[in-house]
């Protein structure tokens, strides 16, 4: 989603998945704290995807259970260009 926002305001050129969050706060779209949220997110799902076999479900667990405003706070932004 961010990456097509970006396109679609023209906010510059994504060269790596940290570009998109910074891009976003740039443009004021995205406050500091989401974008440091969005890096976390990031790299929870890296560990995910990369790292499935030796993956804590406990932490897992715990992530989304404590984590879901995060992502719940993104969700408003990109509903703003829907």
């Amino acid at each position: 989603m961010g990456n097509h926002i970006i396109a679609n305001q023209e906010l510059g050129t994504v060269e790596t998945y940290s570009d998109i969050s910074q891009l976003l706060y740039e443009a004021a779209l995205i406050s500091l704290e989401q974008r440091e949220a969005w890096i976390r997110m990031a790299g929870f799902r890296n560990v995910l995807v990369h790292g499935y076999l030796e993956i804590d479900r406990e932490i897992v667990y715990r992530v989304l259970q404590e984590n879901l405003s995060d992502i719940s706070a993104l969700r408003t932004v990109f509903a703003q260009f829907l």
